[in-house]
């Protein structure tokens, strides 16, 4: 064989013969470029693409790609709308479920970040498993090998068991088919998109064939994971995690992870683990007893509560390779690589980069060259993409996941967002759109480290830290302590907030003034019937209640029947002669209560509470306050109020009835959990 002497630096010319290595979504996205490429510059081009999973359905004839590949299955907003862009629309019965939210999961608090209008982010299946699935025949795999075929391509069933090239460098593939015939097939160009995970006894003996013709190349270096499928049940997800796409930086001591993600498809739920504990895991020996240690966590079981760890519903498992950063020099005369061969962005976003490698490979090889200087000239900018891309992604999930675990740097960030959340517009959020930007995946870690630099960011950080201090302060005051309550987001969004007072005033009858002087709301979804909520908001002000305990303030309810109109509860100072008492002034069962609070230092104060039930069959809690300060009579009266009015620690109540709501969504919860647990 010679080796030597350059390739004609020439793009592929009419006839030319095009092999593909891999019928996944780089190799689909590489045919499905190159034939429309072509079309547009009137070359005609043959491509066939080669897979040994690729097999023809046999009552309709159309090509499918069975088993398993290894991702967890989510699609960008920008990969969507690049789908959409190049005619790619996924169909229904691909997307499994379209997100309304991506919650960030950290040790004291969590984020919820809603998916801005106009954006898209959605989850499917890639292959045909796991086997319990009632829609296995169309995956996004077999759609855009579909649409391949549409195109013009075709498609060889076998395994590519070595490469050469012929005496004038054209490369020559030894396929081996199902029956066992092995063919030599030679080409004009050869794209490589077998992925970082085919089965090592097939790829070992082609890739040492490939290092034979390019001795400089280097595969991505890889990090294994642990993937695995769970079936609740449509009815269980629908419950537990609506619409919701879940990134979770914290494992435990024991399961030492850094990156956790939940991904509901349909009735599936799709786990992605990484972390130390994993690094070092026989797998995929110790699969079982990582997923029960997993399903052991009790921030876990919080948002999945019920699965057995003992006999989960898990219905397939396995143990990819992600690739971490680029491979070295993945060109060569008329032959190059795609997708997560040649790299992939760190931990989101794959499918993205498999897209823009094949896109851009795809221009080189009908408009440049196919040989290794063209396609390195014009491609190299891809590696160095992924290469930058790696670098930054690794800063990026180091500084997340050291301010998600640590208890003070993460109250820190919940109470930089809480704050946006309730002054700002959702696209006004200096630290709500890195957030967004990390958990959607959608971004260049570029682009996230420059917005990260902004002064806007290091201003909201900076606010967020002295209220971090100022809270933590008053709960010391108060004697607030969070023991097990998860710690969950309670702010109304801004542009929300006129919907829901109109929302909980209306049942009752009741208008709610437009700008009274102190004003709050807060707001949380609890997975428990409005009974059992209102049963623990009657326990408001009695001795068994575990919410508003207060240190130097004493809550007790004092006469009337609980969650009964004319019932009253009474604020006392501890060892000081003031006191305000809070009458129940109409109580809708099960729906709401409204206190009218019988006070010397406030005009016109309301203390309400309104359960609505949620599109996933769970209820919302929304706590209203409000009242007006005395504005008095004369100059005298007039100073002082005014003064008082100032001086006022409104925050107080921030910190108070975050806590309260927190704690009733947690007692609710446990109530419920329980009586499941007795009825099972």
């Amino acid at each position: 064989m010679n080796n030597e002497g350059p390739a004609q630096t020439t793009a592929l010319k009419n006839n030319s013969r095009v092999l593909v290595i891999g019928c996944g979504p780089a190799g689909s996205f590489f045919a499905i470029h190159l034939l429309g490429q072509a079309k547009h510059a009137g070359k005609s081009i043959f491509v066939t693409l080669i897979d040994n999973r690729a097999a023809r359905d046999p009552n309709t004839g159309e090509w499918q790609l069975n088993g398993c590949n290894f991702c967890a299955g989510i699609i960008s907003p920008r990969l969507y709308t690049a789908l959409e862009k190049n005619n790619l629309k996924l169909p229904p019965d691909v997307v499994c479920t379209k997100f309304s939210h991506i919650w960030i999961h950290g040790l004291w608090k969590n984020f919820p970040l809603k998916v801005p209008s106009g954006k898209k982010i959605c989850s499917v299946f890639r292959g045909t498993l796991p086997l319990d699935r009632a829609d296995r025949k169309m995956g996004l795999d077999t759609f855009l090998l579909r649409k391949a075929v549409e195109q013009g391509a075709a498609i060889t069933t076998g395994s590519v068991e070595t490469i050469h090239y012929t005496v004038d460098r054209r490369p020559v593939l030894m396929v081996s088919t199902p029956c066992g015939k092995r063919t030599a097939i030679e080409s004009d160009f050869v794209c490589i998109a077998t992925g970082m995970n085919a089965p090592a006894k097939k790829s070992s003996r082609f890739f040492a064939s490939y290092q034979k013709l390019n001795p400089v190349f280097r595969p991505p270096q890889v990090r294994p994971t642990l993937v695995f499928e769970l079936h609740p049940g449509q009815d269980y997800l629908k419950k537990y995690i609506h619409k919701e796409l879940y990134l979770i930086v914290s494992g435990s001591k024991a399961l030492n992870l850094d990156h956790i993600v939940l991904v509901p498809k349909k009735a599936h739920l799709t786990v992605a683990l990484c972390g130390k504990s994993i690094d070092t895991a026989a797998l995929p020996e110790d699969a079982g007893k990582l997923i029960h240690q997993f399903l052991g966590l009790p921030h876990i079981q919080a948002i999945l509560p019920h699965l057995s760890r003992d006999h989960p519903p898990v219905t397939c498992s396995c143990c990819p390779n992600m690739a971490i950063s680029p491979s070295r020099s993945p060109f060569e005369d008329r032959i190059s690589m795609v997708g997560d061969i040649i790299g992939a962005r760190l931990y989101r976003d794959g499918l993205y980069s498999a897209f823009i490698s094949a896109q851009s490979l795809a221009r080189t090889v009908i408009h440049k060259g196919v040989d290794k200087h063209s396609l390195a000239q014009e491609n190299n900018w891809v590696v160095q993409w992924l290469k930058a891309d790696s670098r930054q992604g690794k800063m990026i999930f180091t500084l997340l996941q050291k301010a998600l675990k640590s208890n003070i740097l993460s109250r820190i960030l919940y109470q930089t967002f809480a704050t946006e959340m309730k002054f700002k517009k959702m696209t006004q959020w200096p630290m709500g759109n890195v957030l967004w930007k990390i958990g959607s995946g959608g971004t260049d870690y570029e682009k996230i480290v420059q917005t990260l630099l902004r002064t806007a960011v290091l201003r909201s950080v900076l606010t967020g830290g002295f209220k971090t201090l100022r809270n933590v302060l008053t709960e010391l005051f108060f004697g607030l302590k969070w023991k097990t309550y998860g710690r969950y987001p309670t702010v109304i969004l801004r542009e929300k907030r006129n919907y829901f007072k109109q929302s909980i005033s209306g049942p009752l009858g009741v208008k709610l003034d437009a700008a009274p002087d102190m004003e709050r709301m807060y707001s949380i979804k609890i997975r428990a019937s409005a009974r059992t909520i209102f049963k623990e908001l009657g326990k408001f002000g009695q001795a068994d209640a575990r919410f508003l305990k207060l240190r130097f303030v004493e809550v007790q309810h004092t006469s009337g029947r609980p969650n009964q109109k004319g019932s009253i509860v009474n604020y006392r100072l501890r060892g000081l002669p003031v006191s305000m008492d809070v009458c129940l002034d109409q109580c809708i069962p099960d729906k709401a209560l409204l206190y009218i609070p019988q006070d010397v230092f406030f005009n016109d104060g309301k203390l309400l509470f309104d359960v609505s039930p949620t599109k996933d069959g769970n209820n919302r809690l929304v706590i209203y306050t409000a009242f007006d300060f005395k504005r008095g009579r004369g100059i005298f009266q007039t100073i002082f109020w005014t003064l008082f009015r100032h001086l006022f620690p409104d925050y107080t109540h921030d910190v108070v009835w975050n806590h309260a709501i927190c704690s009733i969504k947690a007692l609710a919860e446990q109530a419920t959990d329980q009586s499941i647990k007795n009825r099972v």
